[in-house]
């Protein structure tokens, strides 16, 4: 790979991800978007031109660069994942210049805003870079009222809609998901010596194996395959163990789902007993020595 500076190599992305999605690109494309000068648009057509020739030509008649008959990616991973990530970008920031060109209409369904206190999460960072746990006033939906608590942050990770505190809880003595949102307060602070190692779920990965659902037609089957990105009729998923409950919920694999006609339930898990059995061990495993470590430390 050509070593060049991150400004430039955004650039020469830029004017490829323009030639492929719209056909054509201009100098004044490039002072549009990146506010750079006329010489240095053109700086940086000619570098492209010459790192990926067959990619590129000039149209006199139409005053414009044009994509190749022969073009292949040699700067970005010009995928509809990648567009639709820029299209979305260019929809929250109400952009009137696209990165892949021509803007086509198009509408985002906004997410409802979790907010998360500045300094709530300052001081869990703070913890979790220092190696302390931190006492905090918890909401939990199963139980009417708050709770104060003793827990050892030691990661953060989100399902797509909230961010959650990876944490032991002293209470529990086991790892859990905290939601920032329903974190009340946190107080006083103190250095245990525990290790996040014994967080198997957190450093374990586990395989979801996804089918369509076997009420489906033939030809519906075939769909769902595409839609999915299927390979011989099933796809399969890695994740962190920890976040099982999450992927089982965003895709409707809780095990009555399974029970709904095709039509409402579209997939379905093909490997639930080796899923469900990995997920015993490991929080047997954890409880066993999340025991003897408190033994040793309180």
């Amino acid at each position: 790979m050509i070593k060049m500076r991150w400004s430039t190599r955004k650039r020469l992305e830029f004017i490829e991800s323009r030639l492929f999605w719209d056909g054509k690109i201009s100098r004044k494309d490039l002072t549009d978007y990146f506010d750079v000068s006329v010489p240095q648009a053109t700086k940086d057509l000619k570098m492209y031109s010459e790192l990926a020739p067959e990619n590129i030509h000039y149209d006199n008649r139409a005053k414009h660069y044009q994509a190749g008959t022969n073009f292949k990616p040699e700067f970005s991973s010009l995928d509809s994942e990648t567009y639709f990530s820029h299209l979305a970008v260019s929809n929250t920031e109400k952009n009137d210049v696209f990165f892949c060109g021509t803007i086509p209409e198009s509408y985002q369904m906004p997410l409802l805003a979790r907010p998360v206190s500045p300094p709530i999460l300052k001081n869990i960072l703070e913890c979790m870079h220092d190696g302390y746990s931190i006492e905090i006033e918890y909401q939990s939906m199963n139980s009417p009222d708050p709770t104060n608590r003793w827990i050892s942050p030691h990661a953060i990770s989100t399902d797509g809609l909230r961010w959650h505190v990876r944490a032991l809880c002293h209470n529990d003595k086991k790892y859990k998901d905290f939601v920032f949102g329903r974190i009340i307060s946190t107080g006083d602070k103190k250095k245990f010596p525990f290790s996040h190692e014994n967080d198997f779920l957190w450093h374990n990965n586990i395989t979801f194996r996804i089918a369509p659902h076997h009420d489906l037609s033939v030809s519906q089957r075939k769909i769902i395959e595409c839609d999915y990105n299927m390979t011989n009729g099933e796809v399969s998923i890695q994740i962190k163990a920890a976040s099982h409950f999450y992927l089982k919920h965003r895709l409707g694999l809780n095990k009555n789902n399974e029970d709904h006609p095709g039509k409402e339930q579209h997939i379905i898990l093909l490997n639930r007993d080796e899923v469900e059995t990995k997920i015993s061990l490991l929080e047997e495993i954890e409880k066993s020595k999340i025991s003897e470590m408190f033994q040793k430390t309180i």
